[in-house]
């Protein structure tokens, strides 16, 4: 086949060499791989034309990449958890030559006999059926998420798919990444979001610090001095700043004092009044478990979010205000959220009223997306 081959006559080459092109039951589901790809990569669905379409396209950007390299590509009949998740493929193919009277086919060795799955009357009501029609479902619908997610930034228009990687730089999805993801997505895969990919080698450039290194760290676990604190933190952005409240901010945020005793460390040096010398313990609430100070925080880093923002809002420079969220100590956009209202944000952050209107719709629309999300995997 070549790059002018039809979906439907490709389609018609793999079923006469699988062995079911006169078949008029369903087919088994097929997918592919090309051959620079890891055998570690997860094969790409090839269902519709649009599929057939993104594979050419895939073949094409990596024989761009590698001039004079030959790119083949592998047709895979995958197990049939596309349609019947819970029977294998070989099932499906005996069942399918039996239907044709083909010889021998429903025999697998002297002491096992294969299980000849009933196609004619598979549809709704059966519950194998049923839930691999939910899959596919889910993963369309998680498709099509992504493509709205991904497929509207500023600079690289609306015929590609781009994401961000941590570094700011674009990156244009795949037909091949779209579909792993979406895959993932439907099946439920732990730490895998509309925001994060899987990690897996074909997401790399996302997890790699500033194009290299290790993954991101994870959110630094509180200092043992602060103790358990309570909802202190949550309630008082001051809290953050054991020198208490910034110079020419508001003496009173949220009813708590910005006087109230602090446990002293070491700040960032910034101009203004010095940090309390004198130690002052903040009361301690019992707990019956210990608290969980190693506990990755589930909301984004503020830098990571704002590349994001910026992508699809470059006028506002919003990278330029992550070193003045940073040098008070504000990592993770949830601390934004505490702060409070706009206002107070632009001024103890030192950014205009309408970025700092800006970032907390976006702060607080993320916020209750991830909550949702957590609450349904729970």
């Amino acid at each position: 086949m070549t790059h002018a081959t039809a979906f439907s006559e490709a389609l018609d080459v793999i079923y006469e060499t699988i062995g079911c092109d006169g078949a008029t039951v369903k087919k088994p589901a097929i997918s592919y791989r090309l051959s620079n790809a890891t055998q570690k990569s997860v094969p790409i669905n090839l269902t519709s034309e649009e599929d057939w379409q993104g594979c050419q396209e895939d073949v094409r950007e990596a024989e761009d990449k590698k001039k004079g390299a030959k790119i083949t590509v592998s047709i895979i009949v995958s197990l049939q958890v596309r349609l019947i998740h819970s029977l294998r493929s070989f099932q499906y193919l005996a069942s399918l030559r039996v239907k044709l009277g083909v010889t021998g086919a429903g025999k697998a060795g002297k002491s096992k006999k294969i299980v000849i799955m009933d196609l004619e009357h598979a549809g709704s009501g059966d519950d194998d059926f049923d839930e691999g029609v939910g899959i596919l479902v889910k993963e369309g619908k998680h498709l099509e998420q992504l493509q709205n997610q991904y497929g509207h930034c500023q600079r690289c228009g609306t015929s590609k798919s781009c994401k961000i990687d941590m570094a700011g730089n674009h990156h244009h999805l795949t037909n091949g990444q779209l579909s792993a993801w979406s895959r993932t997505l439907a099946a439920g895969t732990h730490n895998v979001t509309l925001k994060t990919p899987p990690q897996a080698d074909l997401f790399s450039m996302f997890f790699k610090k500033f194009g290299g290194g290790a993954p991101p760290p994870a959110a630094e676990p509180i200092n043992p001095a602060f103790g358990n604190m309570g909802p202190f933190m949550g309630m008082n952005p001051y809290a953050y700043m054991p020198w208490g409240a910034p110079f020419g901010a508001p003496a009173n945020f949220g009813g708590l004092s910005s006087h109230q005793p602090h446990t002293p460390m070491t700040p960032t040096p910034i101009a203004g009044p010095s940090a309390r010398s004198t130690p002052a313990l903040l009361p301690a609430f019992p707990s019956s478990d210990p608290p969980d100070i190693g506990a990755i925080n589930p909301y984004p880093e503020i830098a990571e979010f704002f590349r994001e923002l910026d992508g699809y809002d470059p006028k506002r420079r919003l990278l330029d205000a992550v070193s003045n969220f940073e040098k008070l100590d504000y990592y993770n956009i949830d601390e934004i959220a505490n702060i409070g209202k706009a206002s107070e944000i632009a001024q103890i952050v030192g950014i205009t009223i309408g970025n700092a209107t800006h970032i907390l719709g976006h702060v607080k629309a993320e916020m209750k997306r991830i909550d949702r999300e957590r609450r349904a995997t729970a």
